[in-house]
Order: structure tokens, then C-alpha cells, then sequence
């Protein structure tokens, strides 16, 4: 019978141990009060002048008074590291990226404003030769007229 004993002995505070852990998982007041409301936040979290030894080992009370597992936390920490070191891995090469684009568009613009002046320059030398065809065009035809004058008169 002894054995038997022993063997339920273990059984008995693993039950006893889970009740434990279950209880620190329940609000300490019912769900709902009197009324049918749900009781404010702040009186289900633990008093603030908690005893650290009534909690389980690994096991501390946030900044919020809540409960938590210092294992979560810690992996929750380095989780947050890990995604803040490629979020700016991934902020310096966007940084990089607008640097090279940046110097691309200076680039362009310095080009575009060397063909604007090219433009400019192309524009007032067609308007200075056209200058130059309308003035020969004019001397043609007043010579032409002159000539016709002139070419009246002789018969």
C-alpha cells in the first residue's frame, strides 16, 4: 500500500500546485458586481505594495501592476530589438536610396537647365536669322518693284 501512496502523494501536489497557478490567472473579484457592470481594471490588478515572495518564481509585476512571466518579457524584448535593428537597416537603406536619387535629380536638373539654354540660345538665333530672311525679303521686293518701275518706263 505504501507504494500506492507514494505514487498519489506526487499526483496530489501537481493537482494542488495547478490550483495554485489557476488562482493567480483569477480576478480576485467576481466579473460582474452588483449592478451588472464589469468592476474598473484597476481593481482587479494586485495592490501596489505587493509581497514579491507570494509570486511564483520567474513570475514579477509589471509597470502596470500586472502579472508577468520574466521569460515573456525578456523574449518579448529581444523580439522588439531584433525588429528595431531592421526597421533601421531598413531606414539606412531608404537613406541611401534618397541620397543616390537626390544626386540623380541634381544631375537631371543641371541638365535640364543646360538644355534650356541651349533652347534659348537655338531660339534667338532662329529669331536673328529670320530677322536677317525678312529684311532680304524685303530688299528682294522693293528691288523687284523698282525694276518693274523701271521696266514700265523704258517702252
Amino acid at each position: 500500500m505504501e507504494p500506492e501512496k507514494q505514487e498519489e502523494t506526487p499526483s496530489a501536489i501537481v493537482a494542488v500546485l495547478s490550483d495554485k497557478r489557476k488562482a493567480l490567472f483569477e480576478p480576485l473579484e467576481p466579473v460582474t458586481n452588483l449592478n451588472g457592470k464589469r468592476p474598473s481594471a484597476e481593481s482587479l490588478l494586485p495592490p501596489p505594495d505587493f509581497d514579491s515572495a507570494s509570486y511564483p518564481r520567474g513570475w514579477l509585476i509589471g509597470k502596470k501592476r500586472k502579472l508577468v512571466n520574466v521569460d515573456v518579457v525578456e523574449s518579448m524584448r529581444r523580439i522588439a530589438v531584433q525588429e528595431m535593428n531592421r526597421k533601421d537597416r531598413e531606414i539606412d537603406g531608404l537613406n541611401e536610396q534618397l541620397e543616390e536619387d537626390s544626386r540623380c535629380l541634381e544631375h537631371l536638373q543641371l541638365q535640364l537647365l543646360e538644355e534650356r539654354s541651349k533652347r534659348a540660345n537655338v531660339e534667338r538665333e532662329n529669331a536673328v536669322l529670320q530677322n536677317q530672311i525678312n529684311m532680304l525679303m524685303n530688299m528682294i521686293q522693293e528691288n523687284e518693284a523698282m525694276d518693274d518701275e523701271d521696266g514700265s518706263e523704258e517702252p
